[in-house]
């Protein structure tokens, strides 16, 4: 969307004066393309309307406020209509209610065929059609095709709830309540950056290919200043990415999110962008906060469904204790499991005063690893021996390794150089079908077998 980062400040400057001569309507809209078909797009308009300055008319139970937002989508080419659309919202204030009016949002939705189009979308008093706002936009309409992956546009939102969804919302969508923002501002109040997303085509028979999706954030200066990696697993042709990001230790400023889904094998990526802003003032204050201090409801565990719990957890293993696990199992409800999850990591936060998990994120990325390097047919890479060192000691400082020994099978030597003045750690393909196991270490408290080359030897 175009908008001027200094008139957005003006805007909020205002609000906070509490100005209310206006000559225009607080109104605000933004769009996603998700996909239909291969002719035509699922377009979706998202609107938020501030009834400031807005003329009343008396009604049973308090005064009402009326506005019509109008749609009116043309052919570039032809000037040809397509769409024109008019919706009355309505509102009543009830005078008892002493938190003020409240905004008007909503959502509409078109499938709209392959094309270049002019988009105009307008909302107005209906008691005082003079306050009005238009906003237009070119809009570019490509179907996304089923010959490649792909992902739709980024949908920004204030919230996007998980359980407890309300199907009849009309927010509502693949199970998921997400509540959009089509002003795409943050600021240092709602400092919590929620997004929607979908991606197509993962399991196209002539790839065969694993994918990595990486978020990343870029400042107006083009720094990148945030930057995390996710697989995707292939479970489904097509699946749904939501994510938190947490913006609160950011100075105001236009912001980048950049989606790239990446085909690990290709390196080819398919990109999706989407440009908000931020107003945090306050950020010298701001940056003595915890990340913690936002809660759950701020945290990347509030989005996670209870197969993601389990999976996470499965991967944390390793670091967490007897009882920690004990605990885990006994939770029989998702938010429970949230919860769980969420004080576990930031309890292992080094330095919770940065809008990263620093040791969850490299704990994670070693797990990313294990599972591209180490995998055994279905058995997920995190879990061989392997895995488990790699998980529970970092990246060892060297490795020896020895494919084609002489009279030996296939194995290796890690060496951490740190750990009780230095230990080894050995695997082995005893079997020749490429599961290397721990055949002896010289940690303490780690299996020892000091015969460990017996079980290699070929002859």
């Amino acid at each position: 969307m175009k908008k001027s980062l200094l008139l957005i400040v003006f805007t909020l400057l205002l609000i906070n004066l509490s100005i209310s001569a206006q000559s225009e309507m607080k109104f605000e809209m933004d769009y996603a393309r998700f996909h239909y078909d291969s002719t035509a797009t699922y377009l979706e308009l998202y609107y938020e309307l501030i009834p400031d300055g807005m003329q009343t008319a008396a009604v049973a139970g308090g005064s009402q406020l009326e506005a019509v937002v109008s749609v009116i989508l043309k052919d570039q080419k032809t000037d040809s209509l397509v769409i024109k659309k008019n919706w009355k919202l309505n509102h009543v204030i009830n005078p008892n209610d002493s938190s003020g009016v409240q905004s008007l949002a909503g959502v509409l939705a078109f499938v709209v065929a392959k094309g270049e189009y002019k988009l105009e979308v307008s909302a107005y008093d209906s008691k005082n059609p003079a306050f009005k706002k238009i906003i237009n936009e070119n809009l570019s309409i490509k179907p996304f095709g089923s010959d490649k992956f792909s992902l739709s546009d980024i949908e920004l939102s204030r919230g996007i709830k998980t359980s407890d969804a309300d199907p009849k919302s009309i927010f509502y969508k693949n199970t998921l309540e997400v509540t959009p923002n089509p002003n795409a501002l943050f600021s240092e109040n709602s400092p919590v950056l929620f997004f929607y997303s979908e991606l197509y085509n993962l399991k196209l028979k002539d790839m065969g290919a694993s994918f990595i999706l990486q978020k990343s954030l870029y400042n107006s200066n083009g720094k990148q200043i945030y930057l995390v990696n996710k697989p995707i697993k292939q479970a489904g042709n097509s699946v749904v990415e939501i994510g938190i990001i947490n913006l609160s230790k950011y100075p105001s400023g236009a912001y980048t999110l950049n989606l790239s889904l990446i085909d690990s094998t290709t390196k080819l990526a398919y990109v999706s962008t989407k440009k908000f802003f931020l107003y945090n003032p306050k950020i010298a204050g701001a940056e003595k906060l915890a990340v913690g201090n936002l809660g759950l409801s701020g945290s990347e565990f509030a989005l996670m469904t209870s197969e993601e719990c389990d999976d996470l957890m499965s991967k944390a293993r390793y670091i967490a204790t007897d009882v920690e696990q004990s605990r885990y199992k006994k939770l029989d409800s998702l938010k429970a499991k949230q919860q769980f999850l969420y004080n576990f990591w930031l309890t292992r936060d080094n330095d919770p005063n940065t809008p990263i998990n620093e040791f969850k994120e490299d704990y994670i990325k070693r797990v990313e690893y294990a599972n591209l390097h180490f995998k055994l047919n279905k058995k997920q890479g995190y879990l061989t021996d392997r895995g488990r060192v790699l998980l529970i000691y970092g990246e060892p400082d060297s490795k020896d390794y020895f494919p084609n020994e002489s009279n030996f099978k296939p194995h290796e030597i890690w060496f951490y150089n740190q750990i009780e003045g230095g230990v080894q750690f050995i695997f082995g393909d005893p079997t020749g079908f490429g599961n290397y196991e721990l055949l002896h270490s010289t940690k303490r408290g780690e299996y020892r077998d000091d015969n460990w080359e017996q079980r290699l030897r070929t002859q």
